[in-house]
């Protein structure tokens, strides 16, 4: 089943730092779908449509009114990626996890989720079993946020990505999943992955996201009467903000962050033009972040995209820049699949997958006795 990838905008108020450099307000919302981008420096403004659009008064419960679906979808058996997308300082971490009083589109799934769960429990016929890990992309590190952190002096272990050949989707080798029962456990652990995650403070952002943020959710389904087997997974993505060195002020440690962090959005980028000329070869090898959104972007998951803008004047051409690439997102296509097997298929599939993490760790050390030699 083909589907493009569905592609929100959504735009905060004026910050009051802005509001104090008497900043004005260049973008605007035109109508339901429709963006309208005034520049200083030309006459006529710019008009962009997406799937939806929320402007500086949305509200989160209007947020994820519009994506509730998706969390259906995933219970149904399907891959499903929302991730969001800006500058940094534009709302991107408000949008997918907000406050502990005004929750965001990841604790709001958590709770949808598991409602839906015990609807279909209650009914009869089927079981289900959760499971929950949390990454970050970290400079060029995939780092594990929901294990405890490595004794002074020592570095965290770096995750691969490989691909699962029983199911033919990425997987993150190594990864603890941690299984829950209740809203209340999985939503503990969001909690501590984000504690747990790189944040520093900058002159655009007092608390800038330094790396991309993951929380998957894996759901498997057992139909009793047929003994069908259906896996889901939701991927929450709040990516890291793309920024320029000179307006964030940073440097030491923060710049090297912040050159890290433009260069994998720039191989998300690579990754969307391919797609959308229709490439043979997709460049999703060039960056650990787009080996792990290559089913989100091409692949067979259901995707949608928030792209977060400032509506401030001083940011008119970054905001200008984030429309832009979000409009060629707008453009990919999915091969959206639904994960569904026999429970003999399945624990087949089982089977194949842990022969071939098992064949990756025979062949690590092998090869290191090789580069010795």
């Amino acid at each position: 089943m083909k589907g493009a990838i569905r592609v929100f905008a959504r735009f905060r108020p004026l910050g009051r730092s802005e509001r104090e450099a008497g900043d004005s307000v260049v973008l605007s919302q035109v109508d339901a779908f429709t963006v309208d981008l005034r520049r200083p420096d030309h006459k006529d403004s710019r008009n962009f449509q997406f799937d939806s659009v929320f402007g500086q008064g949305s509200t989160q419960d209007e947020v994820f009114t519009e994506c509730r679906d998706l969390v259906q979808s995933a219970v149904d058996g399907y891959n499903v990626t929302i991730f969001a997308y800006g500058q940094t300082g534009a709302g991107k971490t408000h949008t997918m996890y907000g406050s502990k009083e005004d929750p965001g589109l990841a604790p709001r799934s958590i709770q949808t989720l598991f409602d839906m769960i015990n609807r279909e429990t209650q009914r009869g016929g089927k079981a289900f079993k959760v499971k929950a890990y949390m990454v970050e992309v970290y400079k060029q590190d995939i780092l594990e946020l929901l294990t405890d952190p490595p004794q002074k002096g020592q570095k965290a272990p770096s995750l691969q990505v490989k691909k699962d050949v029983g199911r033919g989707i990425m997987y993150v080798e190594g990864v603890t999943e941690r299984p829950v029962s209740t809203p209340q456990e999985l939503k503990a652990l969001l909690v501590e992955g984000e504690r747990k995650r790189h944040v520093a403070a900058t002159k655009m952002n007092d608390c800038s996201s330094r790396s991309h943020l993951m929380l998957s959710i894996i759901i498997e389904c057992t139909v009793k009467d047929t003994e069908q087997v259906r896996y889901g997974k939701i991927t929450l993505c709040d990516l890291a903000g793309s920024e320029r060195p000179k307006k964030s002020e940073v440097s030491g440690e923060a710049l090297k962050e912040t050159i890290e962090i433009n260069k994998s959005l720039t191989c998300l980028g690579d990754v969307i033009e391919a797609l959308t000329k229709g490439d043979k070869s997709i460049p999703y090898r060039n960056h650990k972040l787009t080996m792990l959104m290559q089913d989100s972007l091409g692949g067979s998951a259901k995707t949608l995209m928030f792209v977060n803008c400032s509506p401030a004047r001083s940011n008119t051409e970054e905001t200008l820049m984030s429309l832009k690439w979000a409009s060629r997102a707008r453009q990919v296509t999915n091969d959206v699949k639904k994960n569904a097997d026999s429970k003999e298929v399945a624990r087949l599939k089982q089977v194949i997958t842990l022969m071939s993490q098992a064949q990756n760790v025979q062949e690590e050390p092998s090869e290191k006795k090789d580069m010795v030699s």
